[in-house]
């Protein structure tokens, strides 16, 4: 066992514990995983009689189905005649349920009784705390950090070794602890404050509430909202980490990357550069499945497009860092477009649901992205650009040549500034109308 591996995933995983991410399911588990696992007797004083497990149930439920499907989930659905979207709506679907349930102890009598013929296997029980949490995992999505991206491409290409297991177990325990001193939080306090032993009734029915308000945010995709809302804190955490990973993860079957390139993404995760480089010439556009916001939706080449100057943004519509960046993104291409400026969106899907079209379309759609956005299931051209990180972009010159490349957040005003530069240089004269930069 790679100890630097173990410490990366265990770093990874409790920078993701503790980042904007994760606040979605923080009510969930105070509430249902902590609260209703509190020591209580009928008269509201602490007593042995509750289920202490309840908090570690919940837990190791989501830890253990997110690195789960997130390991195996491509893999195993990509094989089976079933739409890629159908375990996350099972999820939510589920989550209904169970909240529905924690409201109405009739609609929870319902719930149990398929187990009722199991000895001890009762949903009521405190068993039902690693049933939800199995559920939570398995439709929650945290941020794509370095060490989720590695276990994710490795997942969905297939190259699956003991470094990756590695990875997702050590990954695993570093989320679980944040989350769990969370959990167990919430069974203290609910111990301790009269209000909470008062009103354990009302204290079910608002852990019911927490879950279903989390099932419609999901749904409608408002936990997204929150988050882009929320000044990403574990920045500064998360670019330590990405220095400190060894070397990209680059899934097999692309073209040979070139030296020059392989060079500019090394440095890249070192910090976004202000300056422009020479990275060599970009590569084609492969594999790519299908394009949107193009004429008919047809095939677009870089070739097409010398004497522009082009932005390559690698993206997944549920990455909230990629969501994050894309805010900055499709301002420029607002403002620059005219004067000659492209963005091709590269979607790579980071889970199985992102690789449905329609989800893709509706997520473009959310993010206002007007720009040609290609399809990239196979990760064809993620792999020809070297890419081992969401976002990564790449800045390309009016010749072709890439100039600049940016991993991860931040750095919006060096890049910008880059592309005001890039357009006033000669090679960059596509008509009259497209000479000013604004």
């Amino acid at each position: 066992m790679d100890p630097t591996l173990a410490l990366l995933g265990l770093l990874g995983g409790l920078i993701t514990g503790i980042s904007p991410c994760i606040l979605p399911v923080l009510p969930v588990l105070f509430l249902s995983g902590g609260a209703q696992g509190a020591r209580l007797s009928p008269a509201g004083n602490p007593s042995r009689a509750g289920d202490t497990r309840r908090p570690y149930l919940v837990v190791a439920g989501l830890v253990l189905s997110f690195s789960v499907f997130t390991l195996l989930g491509t893999l195993v659905l990509s094989s089976l005649p079933i739409p890629e979207t159908v375990i996350r709506w099972a999820g939510i679907i589920a989550l209904v349920l169970l909240g529905i349930g924690m409201i109405s102890p009739r609609f929870e009598s319902i719930l149990e009784k398929p187990f009722s013929r199991i000895p001890q296997r009762k949903v009521g029980t405190g068993r039902s705390g690693f049933v939800l949490g199995l559920v939570l995992g398995a439709v929650y999505v945290p941020c794509a950090g370095p060490v989720l991206a590695a276990i994710t491409i490795a997942g969905a290409t297939g190259t699956i070794g003991i470094g990756t297991v590695v990875l997702t177990v050590s990954f695993a325990v570093g989320t679980a602890v944040p989350l769990l001193a969370f959990a167990l939080a919430g069974r203290a306090i609910a111990e301790r404050a009269a209000a909470f032993r008062r009103r354990q009734r009302r204290v079910r029915v608002g852990a019911g509430i927490a879950v279903i308000a989390l099932a419609a945010g999901l749904t409608f995709n408002l936990t997204d909202v929150v988050q882009r809302a929320i000044p990403n804190y574990t920045s500064a955490l998360s670019e330590g980490i990405e220095r400190a990973v060894p070397a990209p993860v680059v899934a097999p079957g692309g073209a040979p990357v070139s030296q020059e390139l392989s060079s500019c993404v090394r440095g890249a995760w070192d910090g976004h550069a202000d300056t422009l480089q020479d990275c060599g010439t970009a590569p084609r556009l492969t594999g790519i499945q299908r394009w949107l916001n193009t004429p008919g939706n047809g095939d677009l080449d870089l070739r097409s497009l010398r004497g522009k100057v082009v932005l390559v943004d690698f993206w997944a519509f549920s990455c909230i860092n990629c969501q994050r960046t894309i805010e900055h993104i499709t301002s420029w291409y607002d403002t620059y477009h005219a004067a000659g400026f492209e963005v091709i969106g590269v979607h790579t899907p980071e889970y199985t649901f992102e690789r449905d079209t329609g989800n893709v379309i509706d997520g473009a759609r959310r993010l206002n992205i007007d720009y040609p956005v290609a399809l990239d299931n196979d990760y064809s051209t993620w792999n020809d650009y070297g890419v081992s990180a969401w976002p990564t972009s790449f800045l390309i010159d009016a010749t072709g040549t890439v100039r600049q490349v940016s991993i991860g957040e931040g750095g919006y005003d060096e890049t910008e500034q880059l592309i005001r530069t890039l357009l006033a240089e000669p090679a960059a004269t596509t008509s009259p109308s497209q000479k000013q930069v604004p």
